[in-house]
């Protein structure tokens, strides 16, 4: 009887400390959105390692479904737009550069077209408990906000080294020794971040009275 009672007296426990954090933090978005963002980053991860050379190369996937060499070509072929835009004289190489007519060029390279920042995002917007319409609304908002701001840094970092602007194109030694690439998650990560206040603070006024305002939970669209 005693161990019974015991048992019986852990389980209450346990069921209390899940019942105070799912207060705080909502256990189950929070299961779901690390799933979902396990999910999205290491099958992209998956698929960059098809377009690479070696053993998991695959020359069908990468002459029909390369969306990592067609999210590239959009990044520098935009890019260009924007550095015509601001008086450089520049040309798309190859689906992966962006050169100026007579001189340095930038290369994006996989780890740069911002996989694991869109992965975090529509990883949130998925684990949602709202409407499929809203969530690809939200969801592909967010990852063209993202994309955008790739465009811009990528023509930037061009502009870097059109003027010779040395600390851009190295390390920001004075606010610690980070680059162009530090500086871009940040503020990727920054907007993330943001929006995701601003959807609690807009779920909250639509929130049912009787709901905890404590809570983290997701809002049901009516």
């Amino acid at each position: 009887m005693f161990h019974v009672s015991l048992k019986l007296s852990g389980i209450m426990m346990a069921k209390s400390v899940i019942k105070q954090l799912n207060y705080y933090l909502d256990l189950r978005f929070l299961i779901k959105f690390i799933a979902l963002f396990l999910v999205l980053y290491y099958v992209n991860i998956f698929f960059v390692q098809l377009t690479l050379p070696g053993k998991w190369h695959n020359d069908f996937f990468v002459e029909h479904f390369n969306y990592i060499g067609w999210l590239t070509g959009s990044l520098t072929h935009t890019a260009n737009l924007i550095t015509h835009t601001l008086g450089l004289d520049t040309i798309v190489e190859s689906n992966d550069t962006l050169a100026l007519a007579q001189g340095p060029r930038v290369v994006v390279r996989w780890q740069c077209i911002g996989l694991g920042i869109i992965s975090f995002w529509l990883a949130f917007i998925l684990a949602q408990d709202m409407r499929l319409k809203r969530k690809i609304f939200l969801g592909l908002g967010g990852v063209l906000v993202v994309w955008f701001m790739n465009c811009c840094r990528i023509a930037l970092l061009v502009f870097a080294l059109d003027r010779n602007l040395k600390p851009w194109k190295k390390k920001l030694t004075l606010i610690g020794g980070i680059n162009h690439h530090d500086l871009f998650n940040y503020a990727c990560y920054a907007v993330i971040l943001l929006s995701i206040f601003i959807y609690y603070k807009v779920s909250a006024k639509k929130a049912q009275p009787g709901e905890s305002a404590g809570t983290m939970s997701d809002v049901k669209e009516k």
